[in-house]
């Protein structure tokens, strides 16, 4: 493969994994149960059983007919859909390098391995999903929460379809969902309830993502990691030394950062400060942090425009194959109010994440000049943190519809941090190393008790979905 094609399918790649399930996290997705109030419940706030007429297979071979047909059927919409996705997102990246090859674009995104696998792994789980489950409800005479429990668990082993490091991605994303149907439905009873808790879920673990991207980077999956570096543009061997002085507190080798600034090209000026800086300074400069620009300011800005410009097609692509997946008949019938949307929540989703990532190295950049000016000579490790914390407020920015999507996507990779921290310091047991297998049939064996028999506890993307890929039953 020519190395110009090479980078381009690496950078798909990437910014698909870091994306794993964004393809089902956007806005416009509709929520189905149109009878529901916000809360996913009726006015009443009692579950409202779906209970539509829909035909049940009634014998073994009607029932096999059934799953395989249903199985074939979820397959070539799942492979549509990820290959779909795919071929977007090369295509973008094709145009920002002035590199268009349509074809190779289209044989990367729906002949590729991804497409293969993702439709593999839904076919498989509706095929297994319809057969147990409508083989239980005909074998026990019952249609109960136990036959979906059951049959959602063993078909979640379709997840093996998949490549590892996407399993535990999709296993992850899966068990919060599962987690959010439980809090919803002992929210319904009125058990719990928490205000704007999915903004401050949100806050709480960027705040830990955003300490371990600076302090503790190995605790972060490393394609996620790799995304958050090229997305915030500050080099790697920046943040190494910053963790290492910030942690440790030996001695910085002068002469290793004036050749991360050579490497990096800094201007004068950044060279002139970090040769005068001493092996203990306060802080690491700034100087360091964006060597190629003197200005504070103008770097902050600059790193909000470039941000926002390489994240828009990708959240062009997101949005567009939502649209035309989710809501193919609303497009048909008035266009241009569709397209409308899905500008507006394009922008609106790249403009928060643009603030999200310069807002955080805009702190960075301010605590490094409070140092300047004598105000304060504190460099902890924790104030990455507290940083970070301050710079998640920028999720109001966002449609209140996502922020729970935005919460539920952190949530599993900040877990996976804290597991990691405590497991380093013995505070945790290792596990299995097919874990994600395990949490993602458990997951799926209570989102399917749900779909069933309490579908409003379940977030509308998750309906939808569940409605689009695998039916009703």
């Amino acid at each position: 493969m020519p190395p110009h094609e090479e980078n381009v399918e690496n950078e798909v790649v990437l910014v698909s994994n870091a994306n794993n399930l964004k393809l089902f996290n956007m806005t416009d997705v509709p929520d189905i149960d149109s009878s529901e109030n916000s809360t996913g419940h009726t006015s009443k706030g009692v579950p409202n059983n779906d209970k539509e007429g829909v035909k049940k297979p009634d014998t073994y071979n009607a029932i096999l007919m059934h799953a395989i047909t249903g199985g074939l059927r979820t397959y070539l919409l799942a492979h549509g859909a990820r290959g779909g996705l795919n071929f977007f997102l090369q295509l973008t990246m094709m145009l920002r390098k002035s590199k268009i090859r349509i074809g190779h674009a289209f044989r990367y995104g729906f002949f590729g391995k991804d497409a293969l696998r993702f439709g593999l792994a839904f076919g498989g789980f509706s095929f297994l999903w319809k057969l147990i489950n409508n083989g239980l409800r005909h074998a026990r005479g019952k249609d109960d929460r136990w036959n979906g429990m059951v049959a959602g668990s063993i078909a979640g082993l379709s997840i093996l379809a998949e490549k590892r490091e996407r399993r535990i991605s999709i296993a992850q994303q899966l068990f919060v969902r599962a987690m959010q149907g439980v809090y919803n439905a002992g929210r319904a009873r009125d058990y719990f309830h928490f205000p704007h808790g999915d903004s401050l879920l949100f806050a709480v673990c960027s705040a830990q993502l955003l300490y371990a991207y600076t302090i503790q980077p190995d605790t972060i999956p490393p394609e996620f990691l790799q995304f958050m570096v090229k997305t915030a543009r500050v080099p790697r061997e920046v943040l190494a030394l910053n963790k290492k002085y910030v942690t440790t507190n030996m001695p910085i080798d002068v002469e290793e950062a004036l050749n991360i600034l050579r490497k990096y090209k800094g201007t004068e000026y950044a060279f002139k400060v970090v040769s005068k800086m001493g092996q203990h300074p306060t802080t690491i400069p700034c100087a360091l942090i964006h060597s190629s620009s003197d200005s504070c300011m103008y770097a902050d800005v600059e790193r909000f425009y470039k941000v926002f410009k390489d994240i828009l097609p990708i959240y062009t692509a997101l949005n567009t194959v939502s649209m035309l997946v989710f809501k193919t008949k609303d497009f048909f019938q008035n266009p241009l109010d569709r397209i409308q949307k899905s500008v507006f929540n394009t922008v609106r989703s790249s403009a928060f994440l643009s603030t999200f990532v310069s807002g955080y190295l805009t702190e960075i950049c301010f605590h490094r000049n409070l140092v300047n000016y004598g105000l304060t000579a504190w460099d902890h490790k924790y104030l990455y943190w507290i940083t970070g914390f301050i710079t998640s407020l920028s999720i109001f920015l966002e449609d209140k519809r996502r922020r729970t999507d935005l919460a539920l996507y952190v949530l599993p990779k900040a877990a996976e941090s804290w597991y990691k921290i405590m497991y380093q310091r013995n505070w945790i047991f290792e596990l299995h190393k097919n874990a994600d297998v395990y949490f993602f049939s458990a997951a799926m064996g209570i989102v399917m008790a749900f779909y069933q028999h309490e579908p409003e506890v379940l977030s509308p993307i998750v309906r939808t979905v569940l409605r689009k890929f695998a039916g009703k039953n």
